[in-house]
Parts: C-alpha cells; structure tokens; sequence
C-alpha cells in the first residue's frame, strides 16, 4: 500500500450557527480506507450542541481545547450516563451508543475523533443517524403515522418533525437546561492524558472499556524528535 505521510486537513463536512463538523474523507485519503480507520473533528461554539445520534463504529474523541457535557445511552443500560470532559480527555463511544454533545463553556470546544471502521457501512468513515432535526428518523415517516405512535395530534406531530432545521449542530437558548453531570464519573468511558502519569490508555478490558481501541498521546517540546518506531503487530497509528 503506497503510504502518503504529508499532513492532510480536514474538510469541512457541515457548519451551522452552533459549530461545525469536519472529515477526512476515506475518498480522498486511501490510508483510512486500506486501515479501515475514520477521523472526524467536532468544534461548539459557546452554547453550542450536538444533536443525539449514533455512528456505525466504536470511536475516542480525544478533547483537544475546552470543555463540554457528554450525555450518552447505551442500549443495555436503562440510565443515561452524562459526563462532564475537559481539554485532555479521551472518551470511549462504542458502536451504536447514542450521544450528545453540549459546550457550555464561553470558548469554542474542538474534539477530535478516531476510530476504528471494519464494520462500518462505508470502511474509512463515520456514518451518523440522527434522532432528531432535520435529519433524523421521525422525518421518514408521516405525520398520521408519528402521531398514532407517540399518541399525539398530527399539529403536533407536524411541530415535532419539522420545527428543528438544523441537521445536527445548533445553538441552545440562554436558560435551556441540561441534565448535570453524573456525581460519580466511572472511568469507563473517559480518562485524562494530560494530568495522569500515563500517556497511554487501553480502553479494551474489564473495567475501563467496551471495545478494543487504546489511546496514546505524544507531546514535543521545542526541538525535540520522536524516535522511528513501528509496530510489532497488525496495528496502525
């Protein structure tokens, strides 16, 4: 496989007034598609808020600036488990949990994410279903059918389907709540690389993890080098 190493950026995938969504496409980037690995960098402005989706790939977002209320629901736990994560942390997202995302903060939030997409509709790449907004489920189906399910009326129904416009990000009103963080934060979906001894973490085990994936987090000071290292096994940094 011919190895392009030259630094690529992202490309701007959707922007709406809360933040923006970028990608780096598995098109036009061969080694996402050959690695069956997917990138993607979330940015909230203040206020901002990701709406409750799902992907088709387990994935880190690793906190690069800022801070942000995570809320995320698994299928096999009846709870929701909302977090608070902040600049340096690494969170877990396994394959099909749903989660949102909400900057509360007064500087713009930026995450990275990575993933790995073997299973994935498209390898290479994240594919996204939404919940709720512009595109999200209940847009597929009549508003006579919504409103027999949910035991509304279809005025009603109409309103649930069509009145939020954006796609995935928008900006919350000043006074709009959110659920708080959980008092007992379990390091089974997030842990801090820039305050533990530990630049590292495997998320793949019986405590810290829902998936086989690690995180690894190098720093350079002002004219240092990384030493040439590889792999012993199948994996790709």
């Amino acid at each position: 496989m011919e190895m392009n190493l030259v630094p690529q950026m992202a490309q701007v995938f959707m922007k709406e007034e809360g933040g923006e969504y970028y990608t780096w496409p598995s098109s036009e980037f061969s080694v996402l598609s050959e690695a069956k690995l997917g990138a993607g960098k979330l940015v909230l402005r203040p206020r901002g808020f990701a709406q409750p989706h799902y992907a088709d790939s387990s994935k880190i977002g690793y906190v690069v600036q800022g801070s942000c209320t995570v809320g995320l629901i698994s299928g096999n736990d009846s709870e929701e488990t909302v977090l608070k994560i902040n600049k340096g942390d690494a969170i877990a997202v396994p394959l099909g949990v749903i989660s949102w995302w909400f900057n509360g903060g007064d500087s713009d939030l930026i995450i990275v994410f990575l993933g790995e997409t073997s299973q994935a509709y498209t390898p290479g790449k994240f594919s996204y279903f939404f919940l709720t907004g512009a595109m999200g489920v209940l847009t597929g189906f009549s508003p006579e059918f919504v409103s027999k399910v949910y035991g509304i009326t279809e005025k009603e129904s109409k309103t649930l389907q069509i009145s939020q416009t954006s796609k995935l990000i928008f900006k919350l009103d000043d006074g709009i709540k959110l659920p708080e963080p959980s008092i007992r934060v379990s390091q089974k979906f997030a842990f801090n690389l820039d305050h533990n001894d530990s630049s590292s973490f495997n998320f793949n085990g019986a405590e810290n993890s829902p998936f086989e994936l690690s995180a690894n987090l190098v720093k350079l000071d002002a004219g240092s080098v990384f030493g040439p290292v590889f792999t012993k096994d199948s994996s790709f940094r």
